[in-house]
Protein backbone atom coordinates (compact mmCIF):
# COMPACT_ATOMS: atom_id res chain seq x y z
CA UNK A 1 0.00 0.00 0.00
CA UNK A 2 1.67 3.96 -1.14
CA UNK A 3 2.38 5.80 1.64
CA UNK A 4 0.58 9.39 1.92
CA UNK A 5 4.02 11.00 0.99
CA UNK A 6 3.67 8.83 -2.33
CA UNK A 7 0.45 9.81 -2.81
CA UNK A 8 1.45 13.57 -2.63
CA UNK A 9 4.56 13.06 -4.35
CA UNK A 10 2.41 11.77 -7.34
CA UNK A 11 -0.55 14.14 -7.18
CA UNK A 12 2.04 16.90 -9.48
CA UNK A 13 4.24 15.92 -11.98
CA UNK A 14 8.03 16.43 -10.87
CA UNK A 15 9.28 17.71 -14.23
CA UNK A 16 12.06 15.40 -14.83
CA UNK A 17 11.47 14.21 -18.39
CA UNK A 18 14.37 13.27 -20.39
CA UNK A 19 12.65 11.22 -23.23
CA UNK A 20 12.67 11.53 -26.88
CA UNK A 21 8.84 11.91 -28.05
CA UNK A 22 7.49 9.84 -31.01
CA UNK A 23 8.41 11.53 -34.57
CA UNK A 24 4.43 11.61 -35.33
CA UNK A 25 1.80 12.24 -32.84
CA UNK A 26 -0.99 11.04 -31.91
CA UNK A 27 0.81 7.53 -30.87
CA UNK A 28 0.60 4.68 -28.81
CA UNK A 29 -2.97 4.80 -26.48
CA UNK A 30 -3.47 8.55 -28.46
CA UNK A 31 -4.62 6.67 -31.51
CA UNK A 32 -7.35 4.93 -29.60
CA UNK A 33 -8.45 8.33 -27.69
CA UNK A 34 -8.57 10.18 -31.25
CA UNK A 35 -10.41 7.61 -32.86
CA UNK A 36 -13.10 7.52 -30.17
CA UNK A 37 -13.44 11.13 -29.85
CA UNK A 38 -13.96 11.12 -33.84
CA UNK A 39 -16.34 8.96 -34.10
CA UNK A 40 -18.34 9.25 -31.10
CA UNK A 41 -20.02 12.76 -31.89
CA UNK A 42 -21.59 11.44 -35.17
CA UNK A 43 -23.02 8.64 -33.59
CA UNK A 44 -24.59 10.84 -30.81
CA UNK A 45 -25.78 13.03 -33.04
CA UNK A 46 -27.97 10.29 -34.85
CA UNK A 47 -29.75 9.70 -31.18
CA UNK A 48 -29.94 13.11 -30.33
CA UNK A 49 -31.75 14.11 -34.24
CA UNK A 50 -34.13 10.99 -33.24
CA UNK A 51 -35.09 12.66 -30.35
CA UNK A 52 -36.29 15.65 -31.48
CA UNK A 53 -37.73 14.22 -34.55
CA UNK A 54 -39.69 12.24 -32.38
CA UNK A 55 -41.05 15.12 -30.55
CA UNK A 56 -41.32 17.60 -33.26
CA UNK A 57 -42.79 15.22 -36.23
CA UNK A 58 -44.45 12.23 -34.16
CA UNK A 59 -45.45 13.70 -31.23
CA UNK A 60 -46.09 17.19 -32.56
CA UNK A 61 -44.61 18.61 -29.46
CA UNK A 62 -46.33 22.32 -29.36
CA UNK A 63 -42.86 23.24 -27.29
CA UNK A 64 -39.87 21.46 -25.87
CA UNK A 65 -39.16 20.81 -22.41
CA UNK A 66 -36.15 22.05 -20.54
CA UNK A 67 -34.37 18.61 -20.37
CA UNK A 68 -34.60 18.45 -24.27
CA UNK A 69 -33.04 22.46 -24.63
CA UNK A 70 -30.44 20.65 -22.13
CA UNK A 71 -29.98 18.05 -24.67
CA UNK A 72 -29.23 20.11 -27.48
CA UNK A 73 -26.69 22.15 -24.99
CA UNK A 74 -25.05 18.98 -23.89
CA UNK A 75 -24.74 17.82 -27.36
CA UNK A 76 -22.44 21.16 -28.30
CA UNK A 77 -20.46 20.71 -24.95
CA UNK A 78 -20.05 17.25 -26.29
CA UNK A 79 -18.75 17.90 -29.58
CA UNK A 80 -16.17 20.44 -28.13
CA UNK A 81 -14.89 18.07 -25.93
CA UNK A 82 -14.40 15.58 -28.62
CA UNK A 83 -12.58 17.89 -30.43
CA UNK A 84 -10.62 19.14 -27.78
CA UNK A 85 -9.80 15.36 -27.16
CA UNK A 86 -8.72 14.77 -30.41
CA UNK A 87 -6.26 17.82 -30.37
CA UNK A 88 -4.98 16.82 -26.82
CA UNK A 89 -3.37 13.72 -28.17
CA UNK A 90 -1.43 15.84 -30.95
CA UNK A 91 0.26 17.15 -27.37
CA UNK A 92 1.34 14.18 -25.68
CA UNK A 93 -1.58 11.94 -24.70
CA UNK A 94 -1.54 7.91 -24.50
CA UNK A 95 2.13 8.26 -24.81
CA UNK A 96 4.82 6.02 -22.27
CA UNK A 97 6.14 8.05 -19.65
CA UNK A 98 9.15 7.86 -20.48
CA UNK A 99 8.77 9.12 -24.23
CA UNK A 100 8.05 12.65 -22.64
CA UNK A 101 10.13 15.56 -22.94
CA UNK A 102 9.46 18.53 -20.33
CA UNK A 103 7.72 20.86 -23.40
CA UNK A 104 5.53 18.03 -24.40
CA UNK A 105 4.62 17.34 -20.40
CA UNK A 106 3.71 20.55 -19.89
CA UNK A 107 1.48 20.75 -23.20
CA UNK A 108 -0.29 17.69 -21.86
CA UNK A 109 -0.97 19.03 -18.43
CA UNK A 110 -2.61 22.09 -20.05
CA UNK A 111 -4.90 20.13 -22.23
CA UNK A 112 -5.79 17.53 -19.53
CA UNK A 113 -7.04 20.87 -17.55
CA UNK A 114 -8.83 22.20 -20.23
CA UNK A 115 -10.66 19.05 -20.98
CA UNK A 116 -11.62 18.17 -17.73
CA UNK A 117 -13.78 21.22 -17.54
CA UNK A 118 -15.74 19.84 -20.50
CA UNK A 119 -15.91 16.12 -19.12
CA UNK A 120 -18.03 17.92 -16.22
CA UNK A 121 -19.86 19.68 -18.45
CA UNK A 122 -21.00 16.62 -20.52
CA UNK A 123 -21.62 14.63 -16.87
CA UNK A 124 -23.92 17.67 -15.76
CA UNK A 125 -26.38 17.84 -19.16
CA UNK A 126 -26.95 14.13 -19.30
CA UNK A 127 -27.28 13.60 -15.47
CA UNK A 128 -29.65 16.56 -15.53
CA UNK A 129 -31.70 15.72 -18.65
CA UNK A 130 -32.47 11.87 -17.35
CA UNK A 131 -33.48 13.07 -14.24
CA UNK A 132 -35.69 16.37 -14.99
CA UNK A 133 -37.26 13.42 -17.66
CA UNK A 134 -38.17 11.54 -14.64
CA UNK A 135 -39.93 14.36 -13.05
CA UNK A 136 -41.88 14.80 -16.40
CA UNK A 137 -43.00 11.05 -16.45
CA UNK A 138 -43.74 10.84 -12.77
CA UNK A 139 -43.04 14.08 -10.34
CA UNK A 140 -46.99 14.14 -9.51
CA UNK A 141 -45.31 11.44 -6.74
CA UNK A 142 -44.61 13.98 -3.90
CA UNK A 143 -41.86 11.80 -2.46
CA UNK A 144 -40.01 10.83 -6.02
CA UNK A 145 -40.10 14.30 -7.09
CA UNK A 146 -38.30 15.21 -4.14
CA UNK A 147 -36.06 12.63 -4.33
CA UNK A 148 -35.48 13.76 -8.46
CA UNK A 149 -34.28 17.28 -6.91
CA UNK A 150 -32.11 15.83 -3.89
CA UNK A 151 -30.30 13.71 -6.60
CA UNK A 152 -30.37 16.45 -9.11
CA UNK A 153 -28.26 18.98 -6.41
CA UNK A 154 -26.17 16.60 -5.47
CA UNK A 155 -24.96 16.20 -8.95
CA UNK A 156 -24.54 19.72 -9.80
CA UNK A 157 -22.89 20.63 -6.48
CA UNK A 158 -20.10 17.86 -6.95
CA UNK A 159 -19.58 18.75 -10.40
CA UNK A 160 -19.56 22.42 -9.95
CA UNK A 161 -17.08 21.60 -7.05
CA UNK A 162 -14.74 19.43 -9.43
CA UNK A 163 -14.79 22.06 -12.50
CA UNK A 164 -13.43 24.58 -9.24
CA UNK A 165 -10.68 22.05 -7.72
CA UNK A 166 -9.65 21.45 -11.53
CA UNK A 167 -9.23 25.05 -12.54
CA UNK A 168 -8.15 26.49 -8.73
CA UNK A 169 -6.02 23.22 -7.77
CA UNK A 170 -2.67 24.95 -8.24
CA UNK A 171 -1.45 28.40 -6.56
CA UNK A 172 -0.48 29.94 -9.00
CA UNK A 173 -2.64 27.80 -11.45
CA UNK A 174 -0.26 27.67 -14.50
CA UNK A 175 1.38 25.17 -11.82
CA UNK A 176 -0.41 22.47 -13.31
CA UNK A 177 1.49 22.43 -16.32
CA UNK A 178 4.51 24.27 -15.24
CA UNK A 179 5.97 22.12 -12.15
CA UNK A 180 8.99 24.05 -11.86
CA UNK A 181 6.95 27.25 -10.95
CA UNK A 182 7.33 28.07 -7.12
CA UNK A 183 3.73 26.98 -5.26
CA UNK A 184 1.56 24.35 -4.33
CA UNK A 185 -0.88 22.08 -5.71
CA UNK A 186 -3.76 20.00 -3.73
CA UNK A 187 -3.75 16.31 -3.59
CA UNK A 188 -5.29 15.77 -7.44
CA UNK A 189 -5.42 11.93 -6.80
CA UNK A 190 -7.61 11.92 -3.25
CA UNK A 191 -9.60 14.90 -5.50
CA UNK A 192 -9.84 11.92 -8.47
CA UNK A 193 -11.10 9.27 -6.96
CA UNK A 194 -13.29 11.01 -4.84
CA UNK A 195 -15.11 12.66 -7.45
CA UNK A 196 -15.23 9.66 -9.49
CA UNK A 197 -16.83 7.62 -6.85
CA UNK A 198 -19.42 10.45 -6.99
CA UNK A 199 -20.22 10.05 -10.85
CA UNK A 200 -20.91 6.02 -9.78
CA UNK A 201 -23.02 6.52 -6.91
CA UNK A 202 -25.43 9.35 -9.03
CA UNK A 203 -25.07 7.25 -12.37
CA UNK A 204 -26.38 4.37 -9.99
CA UNK A 205 -29.31 6.48 -8.72
CA UNK A 206 -30.19 7.67 -11.54
CA UNK A 207 -30.75 4.35 -13.15
CA UNK A 208 -32.65 3.25 -10.22
CA UNK A 209 -34.74 5.92 -9.64
CA UNK A 210 -37.52 5.02 -12.27
CA UNK A 211 -37.60 1.53 -11.20
CA UNK A 212 -38.85 2.16 -8.02
CA UNK A 213 -42.37 4.27 -10.23
CA UNK A 214 -42.15 1.59 -12.69
CA UNK A 215 -42.73 -1.66 -11.00
CA UNK A 216 -45.94 0.03 -8.77
CA UNK A 217 -47.78 0.86 -11.57
CA UNK A 218 -50.74 -0.81 -11.30
CA UNK A 219 -52.54 -0.54 -15.65
CA UNK A 220 -48.97 -2.28 -16.66
CA UNK A 221 -48.69 -5.76 -17.30
CA UNK A 222 -45.43 -7.46 -16.16
CA UNK A 223 -44.33 -7.44 -19.79
CA UNK A 224 -44.91 -3.92 -20.29
CA UNK A 225 -42.96 -3.08 -17.08
CA UNK A 226 -40.25 -4.69 -17.92
CA UNK A 227 -40.01 -2.78 -21.15
CA UNK A 228 -40.59 0.93 -19.50
CA UNK A 229 -37.64 -0.38 -17.16
CA UNK A 230 -35.33 -1.40 -19.78
CA UNK A 231 -35.93 2.09 -21.44
CA UNK A 232 -35.71 4.59 -18.71
CA UNK A 233 -33.56 2.42 -16.47
CA UNK A 234 -30.94 2.50 -19.82
CA UNK A 235 -28.74 4.54 -17.46
CA UNK A 236 -26.83 1.79 -15.96
CA UNK A 237 -25.00 1.39 -19.13
CA UNK A 238 -23.48 4.45 -18.61
CA UNK A 239 -23.18 3.41 -14.81
CA UNK A 240 -20.71 0.28 -15.98
CA UNK A 241 -18.72 2.29 -18.13
CA UNK A 242 -18.15 5.15 -15.53
CA UNK A 243 -17.26 1.86 -13.39
CA UNK A 244 -14.60 0.65 -15.39
CA UNK A 245 -13.16 4.31 -16.04
CA UNK A 246 -13.46 4.79 -12.29
CA UNK A 247 -11.50 1.46 -12.13
CA UNK A 248 -8.47 2.47 -14.69
CA UNK A 249 -8.12 6.11 -13.20
CA UNK A 250 -7.84 4.74 -9.78
CA UNK A 251 -4.89 2.23 -11.10
CA UNK A 252 -3.39 5.07 -13.00
CA UNK A 253 -3.19 7.45 -10.04
CA UNK A 254 -2.00 4.77 -7.56
CA UNK A 255 -0.46 1.84 -9.28
CA UNK A 256 1.73 2.99 -11.53
CA UNK A 257 4.10 5.28 -12.48
CA UNK A 258 3.71 5.37 -16.08
CA UNK A 259 0.57 7.53 -15.93
CA UNK A 260 -0.19 9.18 -19.37
CA UNK A 261 -0.53 5.99 -20.67
CA UNK A 262 -2.83 4.43 -18.25
CA UNK A 263 -4.16 7.80 -18.54
CA UNK A 264 -4.92 7.43 -22.37
CA UNK A 265 -7.36 4.13 -21.41
CA UNK A 266 -8.89 6.31 -19.11
CA UNK A 267 -9.56 9.36 -21.05
CA UNK A 268 -10.94 6.95 -23.80
CA UNK A 269 -13.68 5.41 -21.43
CA UNK A 270 -14.58 8.88 -20.58
CA UNK A 271 -15.50 9.83 -24.09
CA UNK A 272 -17.64 6.75 -24.09
CA UNK A 273 -18.85 7.34 -20.83
CA UNK A 274 -20.31 10.93 -21.74
CA UNK A 275 -21.44 10.08 -24.84
CA UNK A 276 -23.24 7.08 -23.76
CA UNK A 277 -25.09 8.82 -20.84
CA UNK A 278 -26.24 11.09 -23.63
CA UNK A 279 -27.59 8.73 -25.43
CA UNK A 280 -28.88 6.87 -22.81
CA UNK A 281 -31.01 10.42 -22.10
CA UNK A 282 -32.32 10.02 -25.44
CA UNK A 283 -33.27 6.45 -25.90
CA UNK A 284 -35.45 6.89 -23.27
CA UNK A 285 -38.07 9.22 -25.05
CA UNK A 286 -37.95 7.57 -28.62
CA UNK A 287 -40.69 5.16 -27.41
CA UNK A 288 -43.37 6.59 -29.67
CA UNK A 289 -40.96 6.39 -32.91
CA UNK A 290 -40.09 2.78 -31.84
CA UNK A 291 -43.63 1.60 -32.00
CA UNK A 292 -44.32 3.49 -35.19
CA UNK A 293 -41.28 1.98 -36.87
CA UNK A 294 -42.34 -1.82 -35.00
CA UNK A 295 -46.27 -0.93 -36.26
CA UNK A 296 -44.61 -0.65 -39.84
CA UNK A 297 -42.57 -3.62 -40.27
CA UNK A 298 -45.08 -5.91 -38.99
CA UNK A 299 -47.11 -3.89 -41.98
CA UNK A 300 -44.59 -4.59 -44.21
CA UNK A 301 -43.61 -8.05 -43.21
CA UNK A 302 -47.36 -9.64 -43.13
CA UNK A 303 -46.07 -11.30 -39.52
CA UNK A 304 -48.43 -10.56 -37.02
CA UNK A 305 -49.75 -12.22 -33.82
CA UNK A 306 -51.89 -9.12 -32.49
CA UNK A 307 -54.27 -6.71 -33.68
CA UNK A 308 -53.62 -3.05 -33.90
CA UNK A 309 -56.43 -1.29 -31.33
CA UNK A 310 -58.09 1.65 -33.21
CA UNK A 311 -56.06 4.36 -32.79
CA UNK A 312 -55.12 7.05 -35.14
CA UNK A 313 -51.43 8.79 -35.63
CA UNK A 314 -50.41 11.84 -33.87
CA UNK A 315 -49.99 13.58 -37.83
CA UNK A 316 -53.97 12.80 -38.79
CA UNK A 317 -57.32 14.06 -37.29
CA UNK A 318 -59.35 11.54 -36.60
CA UNK A 319 -63.25 12.85 -37.60
CA UNK A 320 -66.13 12.25 -35.71
CA UNK A 321 -68.34 9.38 -35.45
CA UNK A 322 -66.67 7.61 -38.60
CA UNK A 323 -68.33 3.89 -39.55
CA UNK A 324 -66.28 1.03 -40.59
CA UNK A 325 -67.05 -0.62 -43.86
CA UNK A 326 -69.44 -3.38 -41.82
CA UNK A 327 -71.51 -0.44 -40.06
CA UNK A 328 -69.34 -1.12 -37.03
CA UNK A 329 -69.24 2.38 -35.47
CA UNK A 330 -65.60 2.76 -34.64
CA UNK A 331 -65.09 3.59 -30.68
CA UNK A 332 -64.82 7.77 -30.12
CA UNK A 333 -62.41 7.77 -28.04
CA UNK A 334 -59.81 6.44 -29.32
CA UNK A 335 -56.88 5.10 -26.85
CA UNK A 336 -53.24 5.23 -25.93
CA UNK A 337 -51.55 8.59 -27.30
CA UNK A 338 -54.22 9.86 -28.72
CA UNK A 339 -56.94 10.17 -26.36
CA UNK A 340 -59.25 13.06 -27.11
CA UNK A 341 -58.90 15.13 -23.75
CA UNK A 342 -62.31 16.21 -22.14
CA UNK A 343 -63.73 19.62 -22.52
CA UNK A 344 -61.61 20.01 -25.78
CA UNK A 345 -63.61 22.08 -28.72
CA UNK A 346 -60.87 21.40 -31.11
CA UNK A 347 -61.83 18.00 -31.91
CA UNK A 348 -59.02 15.29 -32.03
CA UNK A 349 -55.90 17.42 -32.35
CA UNK A 350 -54.41 16.74 -29.09
CA UNK A 351 -50.64 15.60 -30.00
CA UNK A 352 -49.41 11.93 -29.21
CA UNK A 353 -48.16 11.87 -25.90
CA UNK A 354 -49.74 14.53 -24.38
CA UNK A 355 -53.18 13.08 -23.42
CA UNK A 356 -54.07 14.12 -19.85
CA UNK A 357 -54.69 10.18 -18.92
CA UNK A 358 -54.87 9.33 -14.85
CA UNK A 359 -52.71 6.21 -14.16
CA UNK A 360 -53.55 4.58 -11.03
CA UNK A 361 -50.42 4.33 -8.27
CA UNK A 362 -51.33 3.29 -4.81
CA UNK A 363 -53.24 6.00 -3.23
CA UNK A 364 -52.14 8.66 -6.19
CA UNK A 365 -52.41 8.89 -9.29
CA UNK A 366 -49.15 9.58 -11.95
CA UNK A 367 -50.02 12.32 -14.70
CA UNK A 368 -53.54 13.29 -13.07
CA UNK A 369 -52.11 16.53 -13.29
CA UNK A 370 -48.83 16.82 -15.85
CA UNK A 371 -48.91 15.43 -19.09
CA UNK A 372 -46.75 12.69 -20.34
CA UNK A 373 -44.38 14.25 -22.76
CA UNK A 374 -43.01 11.83 -24.25
CA UNK A 375 -45.43 9.10 -24.83
CA UNK A 376 -43.89 6.12 -22.48
CA UNK A 377 -47.00 5.63 -20.26
CA UNK A 378 -49.38 4.39 -23.04
CA UNK A 379 -49.85 1.31 -22.06
CA UNK A 380 -52.76 0.34 -24.62
CA UNK A 381 -51.59 0.66 -28.16
CA UNK A 382 -51.56 -3.52 -28.96
CA UNK A 383 -53.51 -6.42 -28.00
CA UNK A 384 -51.87 -9.72 -27.31
CA UNK A 385 -54.53 -11.38 -29.10
CA UNK A 386 -56.68 -11.06 -32.01
CA UNK A 387 -60.42 -11.06 -30.99
CA UNK A 388 -63.35 -13.65 -33.24
CA UNK A 389 -64.61 -10.44 -34.68
CA UNK A 390 -61.02 -9.23 -35.91
CA UNK A 391 -59.96 -12.42 -37.67
CA UNK A 392 -63.05 -13.19 -39.01
CA UNK A 393 -62.86 -9.51 -40.68
CA UNK A 394 -58.93 -10.11 -41.66
CA UNK A 395 -60.36 -13.25 -43.68
CA UNK A 396 -62.64 -11.76 -45.68
CA UNK A 397 -60.33 -9.08 -46.48
CA UNK A 398 -57.74 -12.00 -47.39
CA UNK A 399 -60.51 -13.22 -49.77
Amino acid sequence: MPSLSSLVERASPLGTFDGTPPDKLPAENGLHVWRAAVAMPFFTFIFVALRFYTRTYILRAKKYTIDDYIVALTMLVLIAYSVLMAIATYNGMGLHIWQYDAELNSRYYLWIGITSEFYCLGLCGFKSALILMYIQLFGVYKRFRWACYATLFFCVSYLFCNMMTEFFGCHPIAKKWQPGLEGQCINSTAAATFYGACSMFSDFVIAILPLTMIWKLQVATRGQKIGLSLVLSCGFIAWAVAVARWGIAVFNMVGTDDRPWWAGVSFTLSILEIHTGLICACVATLGPLWKMAYAHVKDWTGWSNSTKVATWPSFVRKPGNTQSSDGTKKPSRPSGYWARRDGGGGGYGIPAGRANRIESYNDTTLNSSCDDEYGLLDMSDWRPTASREDRSQRSVEDV
